[in-house]
């Protein structure tokens, strides 16, 4: 190879080093998004304030969750608890259309606020579009259910029963659940570990069954409903 030959070829790789940089391309905006569209980017931007803290960090406004009712969630619609707005409510959509852009006479979005970067273009965009018509649509493509991992489950119960819970989404979807026993229900607002406890010292003597409840907020389909096992009550 000639040294001119060879300088081309620099030339060359360097070029198809740069075109590669600079086709780094956003993804496609949906003309119509849906749940599925944008609950990605309120877990990748917002939930951190606007997850299952909403309470004491986004104002009560909790976008992890299109919307939970017992149709969508079972009996893990309980651990959503009270005095939060989600995503789907009608009073939630107004205001993520106008704080994920800047309005009139403003110069930066509310939200996120400041110091934060603004959301990119095709994320504010698909969010404002979103908002304008908010509708949950059908579950993303290949959607698995929750999962969760029991430890330290117990044979038999005196003044206590207690074990571990873990509760988790394969997909990063937030998760809600139940576990209920006896008539009494130990709810899970988020996912993550808990450390179950039932007073148990005024139960009859005898055999409880102890089952949970699962739901990451797309449906009937996702609704996981497991027995967990019998607790044994001795006195």
């Amino acid at each position: 190879m000639t040294a001119s030959s060879r300088r081309l070829s620099a030339l060359l790789g360097a070029a198809a080093i740069l075109a590669g940089i600079g086709c780094t391309s956003t993804p496609a905006e949906p003309l119509n998004p849906a749940w599925a569209d944008v609950a990605p980017i309120f877990r990748g931007e917002c939930n951190s304030c606007h997850g299952w803290t909403a309470g004491q960090t986004g104002s009560g406004y909790r976008f992890d969750f299109f919307d939970v009712t017992p149709t969508a969630c079972g009996d893990a619609a309980l651990a959503l608890g009270t005095g939060v707005i989600l995503a789907g409510s009608p009073s939630a959509a107004p205001l993520i259309e106008t704080d994920v852009v800047a309005q009139s006479g403003e110069m930066w979005p509310r939200m996120p606020p400041q110091p934060s970067a603004a959301l990119p273009g095709w994320e504010s965009d698909t969010l404002e579009r979103w908002a304008a018509r908010p509708v949950k649509g059908p579950p993303p493509s290949g959607n698995r259910p929750p999962t969760y991992t029991i430890t330290n489950f117990p044979a038999t119960a005196n003044a206590e029963l207690a074990f571990t819970a873990v509760i988790d989404d394969p997909d990063g979807d937030s998760v809600l659940g139940v576990i209920e026993v006896n008539g009494l229900a130990f709810l899970m607002n988020r996912p993550g570990s808990f450390d179950v406890s039932f007073a148990s010292a005024t139960w009859p003597p005898g055999p409880q069954d102890v089952k949970a409840v699962l739901c990451d907020g797309w449906g009937p389909a996702s609704i996981v409903q497991v027995p967990l096992g019998t607790v044994q009550v001795k006195h």
